[in-house]
């Protein structure tokens, strides 16, 4: 009977942690604003590519920075796909464009970096970091990521060219 009171407490408090902000896949992806390095404002479904893959991360993620070369690597190798690779930090960690420049420079970041607002964090679900989406041309989430692996380059790239091969 302890057990059964307990999981129906842990049910009921956990519960709103998966409902609220949870992104799925096969969900749509919900549009939204960021900005880049230039004060531009952009939106997600702005982006007609047939594949887009969103890096979402912090400057204060070790694993974050340990897989940037691999993200490099697919923005790279996808330039001239129909892909497009983006990295999205968040309002509460960058104050200013310069700050993201730099952020940029520092880290040798050749994919373009943008900046939302942080409210998103609880509208993708986001609680670690890094996170990967993979979305198709409908901005449905075809993939998504949580953390890294020993071959982040090579699971992110295999869906990709899955994608692109129409082997999804």
């Amino acid at each position: 009977m302890k057990k059964l009171v307990f999981n129906i407490f842990l049910f009921i408090c956990l519960l709103p942690l998966v409902v609220e902000g949870s992104i799925n896949k096969g969900t749509i992806a919900p549009d939204f604003n960021f900005t880049d390095i230039e004060n531009r404002t952009f939106s997600l479904y702005n982006f007609k590519e047939k594949v887009i893959l969103i890096e979402f991360f912090s400057t204060k993620c070790f694993a974050c920075d340990y897989v940037i070369p691999d993200i490099n690597r697919l923005n790279e190798k996808f330039k001239r796909e129909s892909v497009r690779v983006i990295g999205i930090l968040f309002s509460d960690e960058i104050e200013s464009t310069d700050k993201l420049k730099e952020f940029m420079q520092s880290r040798q970041i050749t994919y373009p970096i943008y900046v939302a607002n942080v409210k998103y964090k609880k509208t993708f679900g986001l609680y670690g970091f890094p996170n990967f989406l993979i979305l198709n041309e409908k901005k449905e989430v075809v993939q998504m990521f949580r953390g890294i692996t020993k071959d982040t380059f090579g699971l992110l790239n295999r869906e990709i060219e899955n994608l692109l091969t129409g082997n999804r």
